[in-house]
């Protein structure tokens, strides 16, 4: 997969550029606005990061018709009465008498209208009697329902309506004249690794959902905020899917160092993932187990195995039946790799996973972050697994990630001990650790 980035007014524009040059098959990886941009300083510009194949034959992209209209938004089709269209099937109309001058509010637009919408039907050009009645007899019926919709129009304008004053909103403020208790936590955020635009979105709900209010402390705004990000962060419900009898076969990937091996020790150990399930660790690093993992054998009652030969599958699954859950931990490669894709795929088409987890590392650049998960999404993962908060200033990068890849969160892993260094994946832990409340034991 290729990356490149474009820029323009809009995101549409933006957008419409990118697939004009790589056609529709591209995955939007970042969308930010940015300013002070050399094409147009002063300006905001929004700027848009897409991938695609370039192994992959681009079409040229059209874009989609709105409907059948000439350059000049002129109709090129000559509109026809309803007389001509009798004419031409050779009816006889008979002649109305000339009414009073029709009324403002049925509109010309809605004649002709009426009249394309009868072209339509008649242009069908039906070969069989039977359903030329039917479309006339169409017709007939909707002319009665646009008489019925006219007149209820006109009793409704006669009506004069009582004014109403509805009360003045809040009105979205710069982040400069946000008050003070707005303009600190906003800082926090920032330092926090929260994205210029998304801690600018979150402080701005903050003061529509406190109506506007400069009289308010920093803990009523960050409270506001703790609800948005609620919205923000799917959590993964393992309690529900604990209830299934079915053995679970969970597949964990990711790149190099990310902390596959651990974060597979403690899904395995914690009492609400699968810490009351019968586990089975199979590690398929072509160095064997780890001495973490082999020493985890010993003190906790799940087994860990080496499988090397990972196209057994039938000897595999027949081996550990007896297991509730199976957890693979994969070697560490890059989703970059020559053909890295295709044993992905083999992994999945032998194992027929449940779950396929994504693990990544927080500690990484949030640029490559979203790049690797961009790409990891090739797979269909259905869930992902943030580690090694304890490696970084800058938790908020998660927000960015999820922002892109919208997938529920695992879990949170936040140090090597590991019947105590991690969490379940909730908006809580995230908002702890921006805003640096306790987050218990972790």
């Amino acid at each position: 997969m290729q990356v490149k980035t474009y820029i323009d007014d809009t995101l549409p524009k933006a957008l419409f550029k990118a697939k004009q040059e790589l056609g529709n098959d591209i995955v939007i990886i970042e969308s930010k606005e940015i300013r002070n941009y050399s094409g147009n300083p002063g300006a905001r510009m929004v700027q848009v990061t897409v991938g695609h194949n370039p192994k992959k034959k681009v079409k040229k992209w059209v874009p989609p018709r709105v409907d059948d209209t000439s350059a000049n938004g002129a109709d090129e089709r000559p509109k026809k009465r309803f007389s001509d269209i009798a004419a031409e099937y050779k009816r006889t109309v008979k002649s109305q008498p000339k009414s009073a001058p029709p009324r403002p509010r049925p509109t010309q637009m809605e004649n002709n209208s009426f009249d394309n919408m009868i072209s339509d039907i008649l242009n069908r050009k039906p070969k069989e009697l039977d359903r030329e009645k039917e479309i006339l007899q169409e017709i007939a019926e909707l002319r009665k329902e646009i008489s019925v919709l006219s007149k209820k129009t006109e009793h409704i304008s006669d009506v004069p309506a009582a004014p109403v004053t509805p009360p003045p909103a809040p009105q979205p403020a710069p982040a400069h004249d946000f008050p003070e208790p707005y303009r600190s936590v906003r800082e926090q955020m920032l330092d926090k690794g929260v994205q210029d635009d998304m801690a600018y979105a979150l402080i701005n709900q903050a003061f529509l959902l406190n109506e506007g209010r400069r009289d308010i402390g920093a803990d009523a705004v960050k409270a506001a905020i703790q609800k948005e990000l609620g919205g923000m962060l799917q959590s993964y419900n393992f309690k529900y899917k604990n209830r299934r009898k079915k053995q679970r076969v969970v597949l964990l990937l990711g790149p190099t160092g990310a902390g596959k091996s651990t974060i597979a020790m403690k899904l395995a150990a914690h009492p609400n993932m699968f810490g009351n399930k019968k586990t089975t660790i199979l590690s398929t690093d072509p160095y064997g187990p780890s001495e973490a993992l082999k020493a985890f054998a010993r003190m906790h009652e799940t087994d860990v195995y080496e499988e090397k030969d990972i196209d057994q599958t039938e000897t595999i699954l027949q081996k550990y039946k007896k297991s509730d859950v199976i957890i693979v931990d994969t070697p560490g490669k890059s989703p970059f790799a020559p053909n890295q894709l295709e044993k992905w795929e083999q992994y999945i088409k032998v194992l027929k996973p449940t779950d396929i987890f994504l693990v990544m590392s927080v500690g990484s650049d949030l640029k490559d972050l979203v790049l690797l998960c961009a790409n990891y999404l090739l797979v269909k993962p259905n869930g992902i697994i943030f580690t090694k908060f304890d490696e970084t200033t800058q938790p908020g990068k998660v927000f960015s990630i999820l922002d892109v890849i919208s997938l529920p969160v695992v879990a949170f892993g936040d140090g090597k001990r590991i019947f105590v260094d991690v969490q379940e994946g909730k908006a809580d832990y995230m908002f702890n650790k921006i805003f640096g409340a306790p987050t218990g034991d972790a």
